[in-house]
């Protein structure tokens, strides 16, 4: 596995409660052999982020335009960093992402917005959360696509 993005090790140990930044923090510094092993296991669940920061999506939320939609309308840019069991991508297009989280993973995954700390979560038992520090807004009515 290639080594994490510097975008996603900031949000991963954001995200992270209080017992579990060491082990967030730990996974950037791993070998290369270990990594996916651990990476698995912080995508295996959301027992790991902080209970003030994670917010359940219900399935009225989990479509990929949907869920790019709320992300957006909480300031999320259109790039975005992608980490699955497979690997990493750093510059994604948002959409593009998270239709291939929600339609295509089974093994968890999560997507880290630009800016940060803003994260949608996949868990491998196909949890949908979303990470924030931020108020999850009411959507009613259309919301503006916000284009960068």
């Amino acid at each position: 596995m290639a080594s994490l993005p510097q975008t996603v090790i900031d949000a991963l140990e954001a995200f992270a409660a209080p017992d579990q930044r060491g082990t967030v923090h730990d996974l950037a510094q791993v070998a290369a052999d270990e990594a996916d092993e651990r990476l698995a296991a912080v995508l295996e669940s959301a027992d790991w982020v902080d209970m003030n920061a994670k917010h359940p999506v219900g399935p009225d939320r989990s479509d990929p335009e949907g869920m790019r939609r709320l992300l957006q309308a909480m300031g999320a840019e259109s790039r975005c960093a992608v980490v699955t069991s497979r690997g990493t991508e750093d510059d994604r297009d948002l959409g593009g992402a998270l239709d291939q989280v929600l339609q295509h993973q089974d093994h968890g995954a999560i997507v880290v917005c630009r800016p940060g700390p803003l994260a949608f979560l996949v868990t491998a038992t196909d949890e949908h959360w979303l990470l924030s520090d931020r108020e999850m807004p009411m959507l009613t009515g259309q919301i503006p696509v916000i284009r960068t």
